[in-house]
């Protein structure tokens, strides 16, 4: 059963030698290894190797041909029931160098449960190694990409999979005050060689961008994850599944693992295509030699006829496995065909504003519809679906009513209060000038003096009715 799958773009300066040697100080320099160094290091001096220490077994296979340098390596040990297999490629033409990686497990025993795949250690040895290159714009590495202001561009190429990249790109929002939900830089680390992390740099960024992307982009600290040329995008926030930022964090690992886990790898990074291709080139060198050597011939079109079965048959279960989503897929449809609302061009401007609107004017609706009608029961059965665990907007209307009663001007501390909900406060003339979420429609004034003690509570009182 296939655990883990990823490929991404390494130094095209680096060759076949460079990932040989990293494939020896990878399994080398495991203390768990009983393969001695010097038995390794003939995969670095063989084109095709094949060593088995007792629980333990290594195989190479390297492949020069014009404009096409192949090397693959399998790793396979025997743990207890279970079977474990790597199998590494590397991948370099005249323009670009990938590696593929694919790891397998097996059980002697059919009832045995297989265990949780985890990010293998080798990639970090690789990317240390070889180093990263692009894939699109962006370079593969452990680091996040933060977003300049001037970007918005690049990131809606990149939302809108039309960037270039194979990588899926998890695109972490600024909070409505600023900030992050998560640590991007560790998510990163975390995600090196199976995703990008794109930082978005402010709120105001993100209400630039959903213009440009017709509303596709994540905002207010939700975290996106989105697929290449269009494959769509989930969204990860706090609340519900995932009450912090760890729980948030595994959450989009695991999303990653499995849709790269399911995902057709690149045919130039598979061990069927190093074992074609090197049986094709030797085929061309015998020709080339004129050699008269039959069985050599035979030999080798029956290895090039048993890689292209393989490769056969890693397409058939491709194929079942899109079918069997595709049925999955269309079930999920056909459970929400309901689901007919657009959100519209208007945001949240603070969590789950638009839901808590929707859903007050359904139960608003709820009071004057008779209560066995189709009507009633379908509204509400749609707010019965969609709890809100917090009711921001009432928190907002008490916090405003309490920092502004028996205000007459605004001070420091009561300044910080208010950024503190998102507002933007500037002076004109005689007046406090105060902008919600950076939204100029939202625009509210007080004075700087006010002569009535009550004009704090009565300001409040008219912002929360236009706003919460």
């Amino acid at each position: 059963m296939l655990l883990f799958a990823t490929e991404f773009p390494v130094n095209p300066n680096q060759g076949t030698s460079s990932f040989l040697e990293a494939m020896v100080k990878w399994v080398g320099g495991s203390p768990h290894t009983k393969l001695s160094l010097e038995k390794l290091q003939e995969i670095q001096r063989e084109k095709n190797t094949s060593i088995t220490v007792d629980n333990e077994s290594v195989q190479s296979l390297t492949v020069t041909a014009e404009d096409l340098e192949l090397a693959g390596f399998r790793y396979g040990k025997r743990d207890h029931d279970l079977n474990w297999l790597t199998t590494i490629v590397f991948s370099k033409t005249s323009t670009d160098a990938w590696v593929g990686i694919r790891v397998e497990c097996e059980s002697q025993h059919p009832s045995a449960r297989l265990p949780s795949a985890k990010k293998p250690v080798v990639i970090r040895t690789l990317l240390e190694a070889l180093g990263g290159a692009n894939d699109g714009p962006l370079p593969s590495g452990d680091h996040a990409h933060y977003l300049k202001n001037d970007d918005i561009d690049l990131a809606a190429r990149l939302i809108q999979g039309e960037a270039g990249c194979r990588l899926p790109i998890i695109y972490v929002s600024s909070g409505f005050q600023g900030g992050y939900i998560l640590d991007p830089d560790r998510l990163a680390r975390d995600l090196s060689g199976m995703a990008h992390v794109v930082v978005e740099p402010n709120r105001p960024f993100s209400v630039r961008l959903q213009h440009e992307v017709d509303s596709e982009n994540v905002y207010g600290g939700t975290v996106g994850v989105y697929w290449p040329e269009g494959g769509g995008r989930r969204a990860f926030f706090l609340g519900g599944e995932y009450s912090n930022a760890g729980q948030l964090a595994h959450g989009i690992k695991d999303e990653v693992q499995t849709a790269l886990a399911n995902r057709r790898p690149l045919d130039r990074c598979t061990w069927a295509y190093v074992r074609e291709t090197a049986s094709r080139q030797t085929i061309l060198d015998l020709r080339a030699s004129g050699s008269q050597e039959i069985d050599q011939y035979i030999k080798t079109f029956d290895q090039e006829i048993e890689a292209k079965d393989q490769r056969l048959q890693d397409a058939e279960k491709e194929i079942k496995r899109l079918r069997n989503e595709l049925r999955i897929l269309e079930s999920r449809a056909g459970a929400t065909s309901g689901r007919l609302l657009k959100p519209g061009r208007e945001r949240d401007l603070y969590p789950n504003e638009v839901l808590g609107i929707v859903l007050d004017a359904l139960r608003d609706a709820l009071t004057r519809i008779p209560e066995n009608s189709r009507r009633h029961h379908v509204l509400e059965s749609i707010c019965d679906a969609n709890p809100i665990q917090e009711d921001y907007a009432e928190n907002q209307r008490n916090h405003l009513k309490k920092i502004l009663r028996g205000t007459s001007t605004i001070d420091a501390k009561l300044r910080r209060e208010l950024e503190n909900m998102g507002f933007k406060i500037s002076e004109d003339g005689k007046h406090f000038k105060l902008v919600y979420q950076g939204d100029d429609r939202y625009t509210f004034t007080l004075a700087k003096s006010g002569s009535d003690w009550r004009g704090g509570l009565n300001a409040a009182s008219e912002i929360a009715r236009l706003l919460f």
